[in-house]
């Protein structure tokens, strides 16, 4: 299978090292300029492969990474994305602008699904600081992921899992904790 990683970050980068040993065929673009990821690109061999968002787009299973202030405007020209799954990695800050009081601001995933609502848009979460959220030593193979829709869900779940990851509903997660242990999250 091919995976369209539009954005690069060090989640982004995971996915793609992650997939190719997994066999699939890596479609990256930066969203600023491919020109920075050409050695990390050259490095991950012949199953990995610079590209524009445009051809990116084009598979069925794209990992975004787009910083929050400039969501909008790069999805806005993206081709058709109906039925595609759409895993967003976060919503990344760079202005305090959106952080200033009275000022209301969308999450990234508002955005995405908004502006492409044909396609799945499933929210990706990995754990900075464990101490903060979990009572226990941080994972690297686990992930979080958010979505409502279940067939995208089982999808997605296998697809993690063909990554070596342990991937976790966090809604499920976040129920059975608070019932089971009135652990309180941030």
């Amino acid at each position: 299978m091919t995976i369209g990683i539009i954005g690069a970050c060090n989640v982004t980068l995971d996915f793609a090292s992650r997939a190719i040993k997994s066999g699939h065929t890596i479609l990256i673009s930066h969203t600023r300029n491919n020109d920075t990821l050409k050695v990390a690109v050259q490095k991950m061999g012949c199953k990995a492969k610079l590209v524009s968002k445009e051809k990116a787009a084009k598979a069925k299973i794209i990992i975004l990474f787009i910083p929050h202030a400039d969501v909008e405007v790069f999805i806005a020209d993206l081709p058709d994305m109906t039925g595609k799954i759409l895993l967003h990695t976060n919503n990344p800050i760079f202005s305090t602008e959106c952080l200033k009081s009275g000022l209301k601001t969308r999450l990234s995933s508002e955005i995405i699904a908004h502006f492409l609502p044909t396609a799945y848009s499933v929210k990706i979460l990995t754990i900075l600081e464990p101490v903060l959220i979990l009572p226990k030593k941080i994972n690297p193979n686990e992930i979080f992921y958010v979505t409502t829709n279940q067939k995208v869900k089982q999808k997605v779940e296998t697809f993690f899992k063909k990554l070596d990851f342990s991937a976790y509903d966090f809604e499920e997660v976040c129920r059975s904790n608070i019932a089971n242990r009135g652990v309180k999250y941030i």
